[in-house]
C-alpha cells in the first residue's frame, strides 16, 4: 500500500508492506535509497525512515511531484511522446554511465538474479517456471561490464513534471548490474514502434541490444519478477 502523508511541513510517501515477498522488496528499497541519499545527480524520493513490526514494514520517504511515464505518454501527442521517450533516454543514459567504485562483470549481478529467481520460485512468489529458469541458467548473454542500474526500468517507475522526466521510483532492484536489463524495459512498451525506438535511442546514445538479448531479459528473466 502507498499512503500520501500531509503535514504541516509538507507532503510525503509512505509505503507498507505485509506479505513477505513485499516486505523484503521494501526493505531493500530502503537500503537503496540510504545508498544514494547524499548522491545529487540521481534524483530519487530522499530516504526518511524506516520502521517494521511483526507483521509489517514502513518506508517514509519524500514526495515528488509528478505523474508516472506511462500515463503521461497516454495522454500526450505523438510529437510530445517522441519528445518523452527521448528524454527518458537520457535520462537513462545519466544512471548507466554514473561511475562506479570498482570494476564488476554483468554476470555477478545475473548469478545473483538467477538464485534470487529459484528463491522466488520455490516461495510460490512467480509466475516464472523451473523450465524457464534451466533455460536462462543454460543460455544467456554474454557477460559486458557492469553499470548502475535501476533494475525494474518501465515507463510505470519514472516520473514526469512539465513535460520531462524529473525522477526514479519504485527502487527495490536499484544496483550495479546489466544495463542491457534496463534497457529491455525500458524499450518493452513501445518496441515495435520504430519512430519510439528511434528516439529512445537518440537520447540514450548507446547501441540497441539484439531480439535474443531482448527476450532473454523481457520475456526470460523478467517473467520472476
Amino acid at each position: 500500500m502507498v499512503y500520501y502523508v500531509k503535514t504541516l511541513d509538507g507532503t510525503y510517501i509512505l509505503k507498507q508492506a505485509s506479505l513477505p515477498r513485499y516486505r523484503e522488496w521494501l526493505a531493500q528499497e530502503a537500503t537503496v535509497m540510504q545508498t544514494f541519499k547524499s548522491q545529487q545527480h540521481i534524483t530519487i524520493p530522499t530516504y526518511i525512515d524506516y520502521m517494521k513490526d511483526e507483521q509489517q514494514d514502513y518506508l517514509l520517504m519524500s514526495y515528488i511531484a509528478g505523474e508516472t511515464l506511462t500515463t503521461t505518454l497516454e495522454n500526450a501527442s505523438e510529437r510530445q511522446r517522441l519528445e518523452l521517450i527521448r528524454g527518458f533516454g537520457r535520462f537513462l543514459r545519466q544512471l548507466h554511465t554514473k561511475e562506479i567504485s570498482s570494476a564488476h562483470s554483468s554476470q555477478d549481478w545475473l548469478d545473483k538474479q538467477l538464485l534470487q529467481a529459484d528463491h522466488y520460485m520455490k516461495q510460490g512468489w512467480t509466475s516464472g517456471s523451473s523450465e524457464l529458469l534451466h533455460a536462462l541458467s543454460t543460455k544467456h548473454p554474454e557477460p559486458v561490464p557492469a553499470t548502475w542500474i535501476h533494475g525494474d526500468c518501465t515507463t510505470d517507475n519514472l516520473l514526469v513534471r512539465d513535460n520531462a522526466i524529473v525522477a526514479f521510483i519504485d527502487l527495490a532492484g536499484m544496483t550495479v548490474g546489466d544495463r542491457r536489463y534496463d534497457e529491455a524495459l525500458a524499450t518493452r512498451s513501445f518496441g515495435t514502434d520504430i519512430k519510439m525506438l528511434d528516439a529512445f535511442y537518440s537520447g540514450y546514445g548507446f547501441s540497441p541490444i539484439s531480439e535474443e538479448t531482448f527476450r532473454f531479459f523481457d520475456d526470460g528473466l523478467y517473467e520472476f519478477y
